[in-house]
């Protein structure tokens, strides 16, 4: 059992909403037994860890100069996982393998025009977020799928504006929009079947959206640092829009935060300051308002992104380059007091 777990909503809605953020904020990984199930390139495709780091398996096999890993759920014995190809037709596939690395089956190619950008699972039905450019909508869109788990019987939930940052959950799908120096948060409604706008910003953007403990929380007054979006604010609301609470703001100018993960009741941030040497500390900043506490400090993982695997923290180091994902790979306890790297050779 690891120490510093937060207290959870009830059991299939916090794992639903940690599934949600997880696939919004990065690139997913799935933990389940004694083992963490994640992409990493020092290791070669889909791996899985050992929680007490004696031990990381090959999974599936990538050719890494090409190929990467972006997206993976589990349900049960089995990962779902999409395989994306820089130079090789097809461009993208929907894959399913076991837990011990066999019976790997296609569930679908990404059609011409499209790709495929998440995958979660829930109830044993795979809901798949794609990003469209295939449409008169010079932008492109983002449309959501539910299927079953070997891929067949497949319908279209929605079709919405593009969006980077998008949480899937079985009753709603939330996204935020920015367009000529301001934004929108939306929800489209799976009773409904239609989209309202939760609430706006003006002269601001506001980028990473997840959710926790009920709640929508997300970057607002963005900039580009380092090729990654950093942000001033952060901000959280209901999933009606409603009571707004800012839950951290930045300091100074030369101070940024970057979301980087969702648990329970707290969300975790990357905090930079502008001319470090790289560097950054792990925030952990509750949802209720409460300060903010730092739990790692100097961490140097370049390009981090985060997972919550249920019961603590993994994080990984992206490289230069998406494909460079998970160049290296540690865990943590939710409150800091304990932290490992995986072995990756």
């Amino acid at each position: 059992h690891r120490s510093g777990q937060p207290l959870r909503r009830s059991g299939d809605r916090a794992a639903q909403e940690r599934q949600a953020s997880n696939a919004s904020l990065g690139y997913s990984a799935a933990s389940s037994g004694d083992y963490d199930y994640f992409y990493s390139s020092s290791v070669g495709g889909l791996c899985r860890a050992k929680h007490d780091g004696s031990a990381v398996e090959l999974l599936r096999a990538v050719d890494v100069e090409t190929q990467y890993i972006p997206a993976l759920a589990i349900d049960g014995g089995t990962l779902f996982f999409v395989v994306k190809d820089y130079y090789k037709a097809p461009y993208e596939e929907l894959r399913s393998i076991r837990t011990d690395g066999s019976q790997e089956k296609l569930l679908m190619t990404a059609p011409d025009l499209q790709t495929i950008d998440k995958v979660c699972v829930y109830d044993q039905k795979l809901y798949v977020t794609m990003r469209d450019f295939s449409g008169s909508e010079s932008e492109g869109m983002t449309k959501v799928s539910v299927m079953s788990e070997d891929g067949t019987d497949a319908q279209q939930l929605c079709s919405l504006p593009l969006s980077d940052y998008v949480v899937v959950l079985p009753d709603a799908v939330y996204y935020l929009v920015n367009s000529d120096g301001s934004y929108a948060l939306n929800a489209w409604s799976s009773d409904t079947k239609q989209t309202r706008t939760l609430c706006t910003g003006s002269s601001t953007c506001a980028e990473m959206l997840c959710v926790a403990g009920g709640r929508l929380v997300y970057l607002e007054d963005c900039t580009i640092e380092d090729n990654m979006f950093v942000g001033r604010t952060l901000v959280s609301v209901d999933t009606e829009g409603q009571s707004r609470k800012v839950l951290w703001t930045s300091d100074s100018d030369e101070t940024g935060v970057r979301l980087v993960a969702a648990s329970g009741d707290a969300v975790y941030a990357a905090l930079y300051k502008t001319g470090s040497d790289g560097s950054w500390d792990l925030l952990r900043v509750p949802l209720d308002g409460a300060d903010a506490q730092t739990v790692a400090r100097g961490l140097t993982f370049y390009a981090p992104t985060a997972c919550d695997m249920g019961d603590h923290l993994i994080v990984f180091e992206n490289g230069g380059h998406i494909t460079d994902g998970g160049v290296r790979v540690m865990t943590i306890t939710y409150d800091g007091s304990d932290r490992m790297a995986y072995p990756l050779g």
